[in-house]
């Protein structure tokens, strides 16, 4: 466990400290303000102090938008004048895992859903979550009989919230499965732009006594995905999204809270994970993402299997037990389902900076156009904003 805990000092990794303000205690204290049960800790009381008592709250959640972004906005941002303190995400920090944490919060070791891939030893089944299709053939779960609370066995707390809550998606997964499982279609509204978005809560505050609005922001993770983090493109869609929340915050009794699901990394390095090589050590997929990969190793081919990859990957990529995670607390706090545990595999990998894993056979359609990437453990991917903004005091 020592060599780990040397690898992450050494290098600009963070070691998730869950004791620290992070994400997961910062929805506990958003829902405990509606009246939902919650474990309480000093971080969960200190971000119940942050959040005014305003008749509406908008938590809006900008994909990809890390810390370090929101540092780089000019001194008349209303977001970066409003940042209250930098948090920790969740482990692995990548959009399905940390949704999940989100809606339900809970810890990944609870959950369980990993990542953008995902195994499930019961079924048998590779598949995405946020898509809630399988990995082999792009097969909807529904045609396999396989029902939703099989898959996203914790609950959405967002149907339990004690005050009129809305939820707005861009149009495109606004009637996905993933988004039946974060709230109820009667409750769930869609975008196609911002001035949609204004016009919403502009519509909300003047008519509806008290409520919580949810807003998911695609934008910022695409566009670094496409072109890095240090992009003219990044920064001037992040300028558009400052000029969305200075448009809201016209609105009175209103708290904005603000915030990420991860950050990102540049990526100057891909590496091709070979199947044809590994496949035969395998008893099921890769999963989680291309930052931090977890592997399913059949038993007899364990020692194969580290001096092969050691190998063909050691100057590029960490590889350590499953176990070494787990005993050090980086999917939470070391109160695991059976769930989460089970869906695991034996070993996981991160990336060294700067480089990613393509661990899917379709390789053509990640090779040479990943500019930034995210799921690891660095200061960039790890470290996510926390913005308040109350709109009586502007």
């Amino acid at each position: 466990m020592k060599k780990i805990i040397n690898v992450l000092k050494n290098n600009d990794f963070i070691l998730p400290n869950y004791n620290n303000p992070n994400i997961v205690d910062l929805m506990r204290a958003v829902y405990f303000k509606y009246n939902v049960k919650v474990e309480k800790n000093k971080n969960v009381e200190m971000f119940s102090n942050i959040i005014p008592n305003n008749k509406h709250i908008l938590f809006i959640l900008s994909d990809g938008t890390g810390a370090n972004l929101i540092n780089k906005l000019n001194d008349n941002s209303i977001l970066k004048n409003n940042k209250k303190i930098d948090m920790i995400t969740v482990f692995p920090s990548t959009t399905a895992c940390v949704l999940t944490s989100l809606v339900t919060a809970e810890f990944p070791e609870i959950h369980g859903i990993w990542g953008w891939f995902n195994y499930d030893r019961s079924l048998d089944l590779n598949y995405y979550p946020l898509l809630y299709c399988d990995r082999k053939n792009n097969v909807n779960l529904f045609d396999y009989g396989i029902q939703p609370n099989q898959i996203y066995q914790q609950k959405s707390l967002l149907n339990r919230l004690q005050t009129k809550v809305n939820v707005i998606f861009p149009s495109y997964i606004n009637d996905s499965t993933y988004s039946d499982f974060v709230i109820n279609k009667e409750n769930r509204y869609s975008y196609n732009n911002f001035d949609d978005i204004v016009n919403f809560m502009k519509n909300n505050c003047n008519n509806e006594n008290n409520s919580y609005t949810y807003l998911y922001l695609p934008d910022i993770d695409t566009l670094e995905h496409e072109n890095g983090i240090d992009s003219k493109i990044v920064y001037d869609k992040l300028q558009e999204i400052d000029d969305l929340v200075k448009k809201i915050s016209q609105n009175k009794d209103l708290t904005i809270i603000f915030t990420a699901d991860h950050g990102q990394t540049n990526i100057s390095k891909d590496i091709i994970l070979d199947f044809k090589k590994y496949e035969n050590m395998f008893y099921a997929f890769p999963s989680i993402d291309f930052g931090t990969v977890c592997y399913y190793i059949k038993k007899g081919y364990k020692k194969k299997f580290i001096n092969t990859f050691k190998n063909d990957y050691g100057k590029d990529m960490y590889l350590f037990k499953t176990k070494d995670f787990i005993n050090n607390n980086f999917f939470g706090v070391g109160k695991f389902s059976d769930y989460a545990l089970n869906n695991l595999g034996e070993y996981i990998s991160f990336c060294r900076n700067g480089v990613y894993l393509i661990n899917d056979k379709n390789i053509g359609e990640y090779l040479g156009k990943i500019k930034g990437n995210h799921s690891g453990l660095s200061s960039n991917e790890m470290i996510i904003p926390l913005i308040v903004i109350d709109t009586n005091k502007i």
